[in-house]
């Protein structure tokens, strides 16, 4: 501790404060005067004027504390500034109008190369995350130049992040670092480091800015490129940036393509692909992609019913495109994962990924598809009672539709596999759609127990909410002993 004092000695760092921090009478830590909170761990730093300034970790983030009234002479939105004199913390308020720039520039010169040597050291396991601690850095800097931090520079959290670095629980790395190492456990190292440069140069783009070494990275690993294109597809690129990407590239051409698409533009997006493919025909990502836009497009020779089934399978494969797969990521974390695809058919239709599917791809579909999705988009999901059961045919009632709420509309569906499964008495949540024909479940339904009837009912009221279906059927604790099933089983 008295190398950190010495060493930190005459060292000034600001924080800009906030109403409620200054309310709740502590500064925050975690970044800003990240230094300071390691020096007044355990015992605490004197505040010059009384009292001793603490570290605490009772709001969840490392705060600062100090003695009653310590912030009293400070208003909201003003810069505090922290320095240490002889050992104690001295406390005023500052201005910011004459930052020596010199100064700010090594700040960010460090950071951000320190940044860079975290996340190789991550990528080649010798860390646990992409990041290095803001106090370490500000320690080395004082050590290198100690006149660094002699005066009063802008506070570290905005500064940094406005040199397109970014700080997570007191640590700062590149833009685009991934801060999830499960998210990157299967990447070799070279290709960590590529993932994250290219999100940073695509993230922080700024007009002529040159993305020649990130088309570099995406051209020399199809891992990263896949990875980067279904981010690209979940958050599209701006019109700036699709314009400076270069179109001789497959790479920067398949970015391009999953903009569009994720923009709902899949007809300019097949377009692209084609391109793709005719300067890398063998572009995994791209192969993919090409193979579902012309299964959007179906025989003509077929009947309807046959392609209907082709149709759901298409928007399934719509549903799990990087754009919506959160749609059903999010409803499997409020339910149980067995339920997964009983969960996909929920998402499609009570977040309307069928009218997103016809909007984009509907001019490859023919008129009588058209028309049969409409139709699909206007099926509400319902709670059906099995009735009877006779070799591949199930008879089943729609549950409390009818007049003081008894069972209403009855449909015969003619379905071997749910046939073999279901019993008379069971009660299960599915879609009965149409397919030209007649009535039939595309869908995996759940399975309902009898005894929560009522309240399934009452959720079904419109428009009904998917996450609260979903949390229904989260598989229940089992008392000591139990037996027997759980509800939310998927029906096929």
């Amino acid at each position: 501790m008295s190398d950190l004092l010495t060493l930190s000695e005459g060292a000034v760092l600001t924080h800009l404060a906030t109403r409620a921090e200054l309310a709740s009478g502590v500064l925050p830590a975690s970044d800003d005067l990240r230094l300071w909170a390691r020096l007044a761990d355990g015992e605490g730093v004197p505040l010059a004027g009384g009292g001793r300034v603490r570290t605490s970790l009772e709001f969840g983030e490392p705060v600062l504390t100090g003695p009653d009234g310590w912030l009293a002479g400070v208003e909201p939105e003003q810069v505090v500034a922290l320095r240490l004199r002889d050992g104690a913390l001295e406390l005023s308020v500052t201005e910011l109008d004459d930052v020596p720039a010199e100064r700010v520039m090594r700040v960010v010169q460090e950071f951000g190369e320190q940044a860079l040597d975290a996340l190789r050291a991550f990528a080649e396991g010798l860390e646990p995350g992409p990041g290095v601690p803001v106090d370490v850095v500000v320690l080395e800097l004082l050590m290198k130049a100690p006149e660094t931090f002699a005066d009063p520079l802008p506070p570290l959290s905005p500064l940094l992040r406005n040199a397109s670095l970014e700080l997570r629980d007191g640590r700062v790395g590149i833009v685009g670092a991934p801060w999830d190492p499960a998210s990157v456990a299967d990447l070799a190292p070279l290709d960590i480091i590529r993932l994250a440069l290219v999100r940073s140069a695509l993230r922080t783009y700024g007009e002529g800015a040159d993305l020649s070494k990130a088309v570099t990275y995406l051209s020399r690993s199809e891992a990263v490129l896949a990875r980067i294109a279904d981010e690209v597809e979940r958050e599209p690129l701006g019109p700036a940036l699709v314009e400076a990407l270069p179109r001789t590239e497959p790479a920067a051409l398949l970015l391009i393509a999953r903009s569009a698409e994720g923009e709902g533009r899949s007809f300019e997006a097949a377009g692209l692909i084609s391109e793709v493919l005719s300067l890398s025909p063998g572009l995994a990502p791209a192969v993919r992609d090409a193979a579902e836009y012309a299964a959007c497009r179906t025989d003509p020779g077929a009947p309807l019913p046959e392609r209907a089934a082709h149709l759901f399978r298409q928007l399934l494969a719509y549903a799990y495109r990087p754009a919506r797969h959160r749609l059903i990521e999010d409803l499997i974390a409020l339910s149980v994962r067995v339920a997964e695809p009983a969960l996909a058919d929920l998402a499609l239709f009570e977040n309307d990924v069928v009218g997103e599917f016809l909007d984009a791809r509907a001019e490859w579909l023919r008129d009588d598809e058209v028309e049969l999705l409409e139709s699909w988009r206007r099926t509400p999901l319902r709670l059906w009672e099995v009735l009877g059961v006779s070799g591949d045919e199930i008879t089943v009632a729609a549950a409390g539709d009818g007049a003081g709420g008894e069972d209403g509309e009855r449909v015969r569906l003619t379905d071997e596999l749910l046939s073999g499964q279901a019993l008379p008495g069971d009660l299960m949540l599915t879609r009965v759609l149409g397919d030209g024909t007649g009535p039939h479940v595309f869908g995996h339904p759940f399975k309902v127990d009898p005894e929560r009837r009522e309240e399934m009912l009452g959720l079904l009221s419109d428009p009904v909410d998917p996450y609260a279906v979903a949390g229904f059927f989260r598989r229940p604790r089992r008392a000591p002993g139990a037996t027997g099933g759980a509800d939310g089983d998927s029906g096929r």
